[in-house]
């Protein structure tokens, strides 16, 4: 059975480091994909090949391996750049655009919160930007139409147009950092289950082989005590009858010889009732002669043969106590 217990342990720990293996030589070929994708510009397209879902699928696989931030920022950097040229050629729904895939594959990427602020000022500005190109011509005829009421008219009309705008593009920021801190929890509640499965394996492992320890230390005490120093046979009449008096006459000698070897013994009887009885008659025999000694007994069943106690050498501890060393 210890034999039996030892090759399955053995056998798991090998699988565990043949999985673990094929984990990292798939994380290997993963981030080089990933790699390979950023340097050929293939960072959203084609889909299911192009370095965004692939480092999704990093991330999932591998919650705390930091390898994927580097190329993380890498990918987000890109789209900065991207979204940059864009506001800069004032192609803005563009710009947003690229903006909004850095947002939600790397909100911390350097540079991000300084073009979404760009592009917000133009969104913010976009309604006095058209009033001022409105208004220039409308002063040439103020002398003749004395700010007429369509004027008035077409500026509410901007204005409100800019004010809507406005809200859009605030709405659309929170929206980003929302879906950014939806995707941090997430990640975060992997990570802890993650560490609460390798903490709970390590655990297990632990306990496993504090037990193997345990059962080595009894199962080498049990060989050492199974070899018995004295034997003494018993009369089973004795014991069935119960024979209180003369049980004890039997049971003198061999109580002295347990104190003077501070021994242990071993009560080979037929039953458990009959261990039972002996042990309180052999308790009373020792205390007779020496009230100090402490007697430390175990039971092994005989299904034939005479009744007997065998004497074992004494030890200074319980076993229990021995497997806790």
């Amino acid at each position: 059975m210890k034999s039996l217990i030892q090759s399955v342990i053995i056998l798991t720990f090998t699988a565990l480091i043949s999985l673990t293996a094929s984990a990292d030589a798939q994380l290997e070929e993963l981030l080089s994909k990933i790699d390979s994708d950023i340097a050929a510009k293939r960072l959203s397209n084609p889909a299911g090949n192009n370095a965004i879902e692939k480092i999704w699928q990093f991330k999932a696989l591998a919650p705390y391996d930091q390898r994927i931030n580097s190329r993380a920022y890498k990918v987000g950097e890109v789209y900065v750049t991207l979204g940059n040229k864009s506001l800069a050629a004032k192609k803005y729904s563009q710009a947003q655009i690229y903006l909004d895939k850095a947002w939600m594959l790397a909100y911390l990427t350097p540079g991000l919160e300084s073009a979404q602020d760009s592009l917000d000022k133009v969104y913010k500005s976009s309604g006095r930007t058209q009033v001022a190109k409105k208004a220039a011509p409308a002063k040439k005829q103020v002398a003749k139409t004395n700010n007429s009421a369509a004027d008035k008219a077409k500026k509410q009309k901007q204005l409100a147009a800019a004010k809507l705008a406005k809200q859009k593009a605030d709405k659309q920021a929170a929206e980003r950092r929302r879906l950014a801190e939806q995707k941090e929890r997430r990640l975060a509640k992997l990570r802890a289950e993650e560490a609460a499965k390798a903490k709970a394996a390590q655990k297990l492992a632990a306990l496993e082989a504090k037990r193997m320890k345990a059962a080595k230390i009894a199962a080498q005490s049990i060989e050492v005590e199974s070899k018995s120093i004295a034997d003494f046979n018993l009369d089973q009449n004795l014991i069935d009858n119960r024979e209180t008096r003369e049980i004890r006459s039997a049971l003198s000698p061999i109580c002295k010889e347990i104190i003077d070897n501070e021994a242990s013994v071993v009560l080979n009887t037929r039953n458990k009732q009959d261990y039972r009885w002996l042990t309180v008659r052999l308790t009373l025999c020792v205390r007779r002669i020496d009230k100090g000694f402490r007697l430390r007994h175990s039971h092994k069943e005989v299904a034939e043969g005479q009744p007997s106690i065998s004497l074992h050498p004494g030890r200074s501890m319980s076993l229990l106590q021995q497997s806790r060393g």
